[in-house]
């Protein structure tokens, strides 16, 4: 195996792994955002309740417990932007680095091609070469040490 073949292998390599980062690094931005939309449909349920809660009579201490509780989860949806903020750029720096990888990927693929082609084309003009050869010695028989 030569050696561009070897590098090739190597990318290859690389390229995957570096796909396989950034599936993961896209993955846990969904799964965070999935996860603040769940937070702020809790907040939205305890507003609710907040609010059948004042309808109905249940105790001022409750709907105060709940309407903190809501709160509280808006704030933490609220800080969850700044995660995801940062998660969104590291997705997208490990896409960058991906795609980076993968433009390697194919350069080398192609410089193995060619490499290949050319093997195939010097084979392909040495067998025609001796074929010709073969072909002109057969077509004079005359030639050679019949009378010498």
């Amino acid at each position: 195996m030569k050696p561009i073949e070897l590098l090739l292998r190597l990318a290859k390599i690389r390229e995957d792994q570096a796909m396989a980062r950034a599936k993961r690094a896209s993955g846990q931005v969904n799964q965070t955002i999935a996860f603040k939309e769940q937070v702020l449909e809790y907040a939205k349920d305890y507003e609710n309740q907040v609010l059948d809660g004042g309808k109905t009579g249940i105790p001022v201490a409750f709907i105060q417990d709940a309407n903190s509780f809501r709160e509280k989860l808006i704030q933490s949806a609220v800080e969850m932007d700044g995660q995801i903020q940062g998660l969104t750029k590291a997705s997208e720096n490990t896409l960058k680095t991906a795609t980076q990888a993968r433009m390697r990927t194919l350069g080398l693929t192609k410089l193995v091609d060619k490499m290949h082609r050319e093997v195939r084309k010097k084979q392909a003009k040495a067998e025609m070469n001796q074929f010709e050869d073969n072909y002109a010695a057969r077509m004079n028989i005359q030639s050679g040490t019949k009378d010498a």
